[in-house]
């Protein structure tokens, strides 16, 4: 258990997952989905001021609430050209979903208009997006 825990840790630092909820006891995550962005390099603080105003606090509420187990957002000023990554850990691909359906529902509440998602895209507009499999080791 506790090079499960370990590794589990150190798969996590290597995508910059927060160990906050690793360190916790209970439910391990399973899924890391990963959504990368382009954007303009001058762009890329209103983008960021952007997620903390109208998304972050939305995934907070959800982890609150247990919904993810975690959520991150990372950027960078040199690399390839995704220089704006966020994240968000879950137990299963399933709970993933869930929970994006709800942020997503929750915002459109709180923004009825689209203008965020529209001013984001402005932004960032390529984006990819990757769901990783947490990968224990070998009993």
């Amino acid at each position: 258990m506790r090079a499960r825990r370990w590794l589990a840790i150190a798969a996590a630092a290597l995508v910059g997952i927060s160990t906050h909820a690793l360190a916790q006891d209970g439910p391990q995550p399973g899924v890391v989905t990963v959504r990368y962005f382009e954007c303009g390099l001058g762009d890329l603080g209103d983008a960021v001021r952007l997620v903390n105003g109208d998304w972050r606090p939305i995934a907070q509420e959800l982890i609150d609430e247990g919904m993810l187990l975690d959520y991150g957002l990372l950027t960078h000023s040199w690399g390839d050209e995704w220089n704006l990554v966020d994240y968000y850990v879950t137990e299963t691909s399933q709970a993933f979903q869930t929970a994006w359906a709800e942020l997503v529902r929750r915002v459109q509440a709180r923004d009825p208009d689209g203008n965020m998602f529209e001013e984001f895209a402005e932004l960032c507009p390529r984006h990819k997006d990757n769901i990783y499999s947490v990968v224990p080791p070998a009993p």
